[in-house]
């Protein structure tokens, strides 16, 4: 099953901004804005992962 989720962090906690603007979304777990993308679960979990790995190195 297809959803969107964040590119960032993999997160389905998304909204759009504005909603006649369908292109500009705001991650409400990582505050990342902009365009989302649409992936199934094993994708949502690599960028997780992959997001996390990322935040440990600051």
């Amino acid at each position: 099953m297809m959803h969107k989720i964040c590119p960032r962090c993999g997160s389905r906690n998304v909204d759009w901004i504005i909603p006649q603007n369908w292109s500009q979304c705001i991650c409400r777990d990582c505050d990342y804005t902009g365009p989302i993308i649409e992936g199934n679960d094993e994708l949502a979990k690599e960028i997780n992962d992959s997001y996390l790995k990322s935040m440990e190195k600051i």
